[in-house]
């Protein structure tokens, strides 16, 4: 659902400038063993081809002029000289130029409908989730009030105040999958461009946060050494932490704790959260971060949208970060990473 934080995405000049010395290189050595200027030909259109694919239109063009030069400089006569006197050197740039951009365009085409597929495939799993998940908890608040205004006078006060706060607690429910909703569409749209408003945050203060808001005995934190501040947005990382915590908790047996506890490394500062229900198996761990995943939900004492762990790793990764399932013989501990460089 949400865009990836790719090497090749993040170094799109470092990858293009290497396929275009690897192409080179190897076109260079081929024309050495094959004397083929066809093949060399075709081994420097297919690097136009690869970085047209993967970078922007402009480096694809910058390719395509460096891999005719190389072309020009190494493969036509007379060698290791730069000339365009003749008809077939032009020619030669012109088809380069033409393949770098043609690929350029179906690519951009390709992705825009891959796009527009995905945020259809998004807005046809919200209708469907909103069906269900949007009725049940306002069906609860509706039917608790009307009980207590209906049979107000014939119901003691503890039957009103466990009315009253059956229908607070489904409201709250509610509440949290209108903001997941919100943010699971402006994450689709925006990605890893979400305008974020960061400020120096103590993460303590939202785990402190997160532990008033969830009001689960259960949850606890363990005891450390450090109070880190992050320069983050921090609304949407207590959200963030909220539904990975609020996840575990879900998923627990009665009764059976979970431990937030704190790391770090020279790039970043950790976060586990860890509990002692059914666990997730390695082959589908990838799966739960999906928007509207249903593994756990099937095992899930309340079900839920699927879309809170979905949210949450796109707001970290949003910030630099990410989560990921480690490895454990009982439960599942989920490790998020902030990086240090937004600490102050």
């Amino acid at each position: 659902m949400f865009s990836e934080n790719g090497f090749i995405a993040k170094n799109e000049y470092l990858v293009s400038l290497l396929v275009l010395l690897l192409t080179s290189a190897f076109a260079v050595i081929l024309d050495s063993l094959l004397h083929s200027a066809i093949s060399v030909l075709l081994v420097l259109q297919l690097g136009v081809v690869v970085v047209s694919l993967i970078a922007k239109r402009w480096m694809a063009l910058g390719v395509a002029i460096a891999s005719s030069l190389v072309f020009n400089f190494f493969i036509t006569e007379p060698r290791y000289t730069l000339h365009m006197n003749n008809t077939e050197d032009v020619v030669n740039l012109v088809v380069f130029i033409a393949v770098a951009l043609a690929t350029s365009y179906l690519s951009s085409y390709i992705k825009e409908q891959k796009q527009l597929l995905l945020v259809a495939n998004v807005r046809s799993n919200i209708l469907l989730s909103v069906s269900h998940d949007l009725r049940t908890p306002l069906a609860a608040v509706m039917g608790a009030l009307e009980t207590l205004e209906t049979y107000h006078d014939k119901l003691d006060q503890d039957e009103q105040n466990e009315l009253l706060g059956s229908a607070r607690s489904e409201s709250h429910r509610l509440f949290r999958y209108i903001e997941n909703i919100l943010q699971a569409t402006k994450l689709q749209h925006q990605g890893d461009e979400l305008s974020l408003f960061k400020q120096p945050t103590s993460i303590d203060v939202l785990i402190d946060n997160v532990i008033l808001r969830l009001g689960a005995p259960c949850v606890s934190r363990m005891p450390q050494n450090m109070s880190p501040i992050l320069t983050i947005q921090a609304a949407l990382i207590e959200q963030a932490l909220f539904n990975l915590i609020e996840n575990a908790v879900t998923f627990s047996p009665d009764g059976e704790r979970v431990e937030i506890s704190f790391g770090e490394t020279q790039q970043a500062l950790l976060i586990f959260i860890q509990d002692n229900g059914p666990g997730i198996p390695v082959a589908r761990q990838k799966e739960v971060f999906s928007a509207f995943s249903s593994f756990r939900q099937s095992v899930s004492k309340d079900g839920g949208s699927g879309l809170g762990l979905s949210v949450a790793r796109g707001i970290i990764r949003a910030h630099g970060g990410d989560i990921r399932i480690l490895p454990t013989t009982q439960g599942c501990t989920m490790e998020v990473s902030l990086p240090k460089e937004e600490a102050h």
